[in-house]
């Protein structure tokens, strides 16, 4: 792994795990809240988490392509 992509990837680790926790968070007080504001609110953040795992695995495509790079870059032709 490159220093390149060693910080991107702890970014989107950083950005998973707020996206989880924020999923968690709103489906953890689904027993206290059962009206139309929060059926409305965890509608929203379903969709928020299904962008957020389009952009993580986005994301870890780019690492992985970052890595190749840098390993072809490396190699004497």
């Amino acid at each position: 792994m490159s220093g390149e992509s060693a910080k991107l990837r702890r970014e989107l680790e950083g950005f998973e795990q707020s996206t989880r926790k924020l999923s968690g968070g709103i489906t953890g007080v689904g027993d206290i809240w059962n009206d139309q504001n929060y059926a409305a609110l965890q509608s929203q953040i379903h969709e928020l988490a299904k962008s957020s795992k389009t952009v993580i695995e986005s994301g870890k495509n780019t690492c992985s392509r970052i890595d190749n790079f840098f390993k072809l870059a490396k190699e004497d032709i």
